[in-house]
């Protein structure tokens, strides 16, 4: 089950409708209220005036920034898709089994209407990947398109979809190369992904947050974040180890992104720029695994939504489900995130950090894309 639970110090996000295809948005962390009204600074007049966002139905909310508003380019410091069914790896001294779940959000928008026929992903715009390299170990990754780019005409999906492509039959390649190419860490498999669909040109503009795993027959753990998804490890139904967000401002995570030429000119003329990370800018962890150990990878749909406190309770109150059916406790994880993501009246991770932001009452999930990889060690 899912309880309330205090904020904590993950971000959140809160969107609102673009005001014409010539105006940009410009992030800040910073949020004002006026009259009752949520304002964004952006970067021609003024703010924007977000109404549409109230008491009881903070749930309501449309896409992610993909633009900086100080002229930086967001730099910081630092899949394709299956049907979701586990699979059993002998990994030397160690077992991984995985499993997938997902649930895309409801897309009845005029604008996702009138892409339909060019957003193929099954999970919206997120997008995984799962590269089983024989009895030796596994990588698994997560991406996250930015949804912002709908609005202007463009499949925000695609560049997720085609980037877990390219990371996931690299990673795939790992199990049969030999003479070197293992050294490559989830870092660099993000960069030759990243490197891959720019130099193919297959995806023509977006922008994407990026996770990569690496689960090794030593029981190590290996980790690359750029963004806003997230890799949590529960042992005895407790989180031991979980990455960080990376963000750049108020609802704008780190991205990788294709633009081209005459955006970015436009966009400099206006005195802002694209926010556009480069691999290198991904966190890096590393983590020994324990037998029992039960390791996430999520996309911001389930953690706008709910606090690790919950995912502690899920995992305690399904400890023998894990063990018989990961597959099945999976996407029963997912049903619960959607099911609370579309009510009005719960208080939310996202909920309660635009209730610290504005100093009002809100509540309401968060309907968003939601993935999911989970892996357990045995």
């Amino acid at each position: 089950m899912f309880v309330p639970v205090g904020l904590r110090s993950a971000r959140a996000s809160l969107n609102g409708p673009w005001q014409s295809m010539l105006l940009f948005v410009v992030v800040s962390a910073v949020v004002l209220v006026f009259a009752g009204l949520i304002l964004i600074p952006l970067e021609s007049n003024g703010y924007a005036l977000y109404a549409g966002i109230g008491v009881n139905n903070c749930y309501r909310v449309a896409k992610r920034y993909f633009l900086s508003g100080n002229g930086s380019s967001g730099s910081g410091n630092g899949g394709g898709s299956n049907n979701g069914q586990g699979t059993d790896i002998l990994s030397g001294q160690f077992s991984y089994k995985t499993a997938v779940a997902y649930q895309p959000k409801d897309r009845d928008d005029p604008i996702y209407r009138k892409l339909k026929t060019s957003v193929s992903s099954p999970t919206g715009e997120d997008n995984f990947f799962v590269a089983v390299n024989g009895p030796h170990d596994v990588y698994a990754g997560i991406a996250d398109g930015v949804g912002g780019w709908a609005e202007h005409g463009y499949d925000s999906s695609a560049i997720s979809r085609e980037l877990c492509n390219a990371i996931g039959e690299y990673s795939s390649m790992l199990g049969t190369v030999k003479n070197g190419f293992d050294v490559y860490t989830p870092k660099s498999l993000i960069q030759k992904g990243y490197d891959k669909i720019r130099k193919d040109e297959i995806v023509k503009v977006g922008g994407t947050t990026s996770l990569v795993a690496h689960f090794r027959s030593n029981g190590i753990l290996e980790v690359a974040n750029l963004g806003d998804s997230w890799c949590g490890v529960f042992r005895e139904n407790r989180l031991i180890f979980q990455t960080k967000f990376q963000t750049v401002g108020f609802n704008a995570p780190y991205q990788l992104a294709v633009i081209p030429k005459d955006l970015l000119e436009k966009a400099k003329r206006s005195g802002s720029s694209y926010i556009q990370n480069s691999p290198s800018d991904a966190d890096e962890y590393v983590f020994q695994l324990a037998k029992g150990d039960v390791v996430m990878l999520a996309t911001d749909g389930v953690t706008d939504n709910i606090g690790y406190q919950d995912m502690e309770l899920f995992w305690g109150d399904h400890k023998k489900e894990v063990e018989m059916n990961l597959q099945q406790v999976s996407k029963k994880f997912v049903d619960n995130v959607v099911k609370l993501s579309k009510d009005p009246n719960y208080p939310s991770v996202f909920a309660q950090e635009i209730s610290k932001l504005s100093g009002k009452t809100y509540t309401g999930g968060k309907e968003d894309d939601i993935t999911l990889v989970v892996v357990t060690v045995n």
